[in-house]
């Protein structure tokens, strides 16, 4: 009869950790991102004291070069935004964009470590009036 509860206890031990680990699983894996190397971040554009003005700051896990393209058409970024307050290599990135036009939308992509990044493939939006 002892023999019998072991085998009872041993058996709902292994289901209990059989389950945990596949609720556990199943929970993390499609929802979580994992960030890594020089991929951006807490990607953030807002609005300066100065008129026509955009500060866009981002960060990476590892210390990296980042710079923007960015321009008035998506299929158009001839102009570059440099981070002038930080080091080359950085784990934070602040670029000011000056002289923008407030009614008009930009478009600009990310250069990190010299990897383009964006949305879905896409540069990224903004106009000032919207911020």
């Amino acid at each position: 009869m002892k023999s019998n509860w072991f085998i009872i206890l041993g058996v709902v031990g292994i289901l209990g950790i059989v389950i945990s680990v596949f609720v556990f699983k199943s929970s993390a894996s499609k929802d979580s991102i994992t960030i890594e190397g020089c991929t951006p971040y807490n990607v953030n554009i807002g609005k300066t004291d100065q008129e026509n003005s955009v500060k866009i700051s981002w960060k990476s896990k590892e210390d990296c070069s980042g710079y923007l393209l960015y321009g008035k058409e998506m299929r158009g970024l001839d102009m570059v935004g440099v981070d002038l307050k930080n080091e080359v290599q950085s784990k934070e990135h602040e670029i000011v964009l000056n002289s923008l036009v407030s009614s008009k939308m930009y478009y600009f992509t990310i250069i990190s470590n010299g990897i383009s990044y964006g949305k879905e493939g896409l540069p990224l939006q903004f106009s000032i009036t919207s911020l």
